[in-house]
């Protein structure tokens, strides 16, 4: 067997393997409530996203924020934390890349600043987890036709790709000068199933990860802000 062929096997064996293990699992949709966050008391299950929490202040009114003061990305240390066997550093990493590609995409319809304020609130982010990328066979199963296939069928369910991981993230939004809880959410982050450039590395995907994160909450945020 020649070396191509050899590879393309193993990345066929590899996506049969991903998908018994996902229907064993259920989807990868029964992650815990993450009990050290600010919101942890509030979270309910999300029942329009499987596996994800939220929480909304009836009384808040967000029309009134013009501008966002958006904290640097923490590092979940909780019992629920997920990071395999990623290091300290590696963690710490991860938190800046997530933190980079959603603050770019808050950035492009919002005002950013550095200080409290009566139209400011404030958004703290927290990495709970990082689930890693296989580099290398995650792209080849991009482009041979069996992974091409899958990964066309689980990005119209809006999943992401086979062989590539993703982030577990929360979100909390504050009123700025009165630090009241105004919002949160969990949810799971992939890349699109066929973002070739997020399968090439775990750090990758993280970044991929954080800008469709900071997409999906721009989004939402026009949606409750009314613009």
């Amino acid at each position: 067997m020649t070396s191509r062929r050899r590879i393309i096997a193993l990345a066929a064996s590899s996506i049969a393997g991903a998908m018994a293990l996902s229907a064993c699992a259920g989807g990868g949709d029964g992650q815990q409530r993450p009990g050290g966050l600010v919101s942890s008391r509030e979270l309910k299950p999300d029942t329009s996203i499987g596996g994800a929490w939220i929480y909304r202040n009836p009384q808040a009114n967000f029309a009134k924020y013009r501008a966002v003061l958006f904290e640097n990305v923490a590092v979940y240390d909780g019992p629920e934390a997920n990071f395999g066997s990623a290091s300290a550093e590696d963690r710490q990493r991860y938190a800046r890349l997530v933190g980079e590609e959603m603050r770019r995409a808050i950035g492009e319809k919002y005002r950013l600043v550095n200080a409290p304020g009566p139209d400011v609130i404030r958004i703290h982010a927290t990495l709970i987890g990082v689930r890693g990328t296989t580099g290398g066979v995650a792209t080849l199963t991009r482009v041979i036709p069996i992974g091409m296939a899958i990964n066309a069928v689980r990005g119209a369910a809006g999943a992401g790709g086979t062989m590539t991981g993703g982030i577990e993230l929360a979100v909390e939004f504050h009123d700025s000068q009165s630090n009241e809880l105004l919002a949160g959410a969990v949810r799971q982050m992939t890349p699109g199933a066929f973002d070739i450039d997020a399968t090439l590395s775990t750090d990758k995907t993280v970044q991929a990860s954080g800008a469709a994160a900071g997409t999906a909450l721009r989004d939402a945020m026009d949606r409750n802000m009314r613009r």
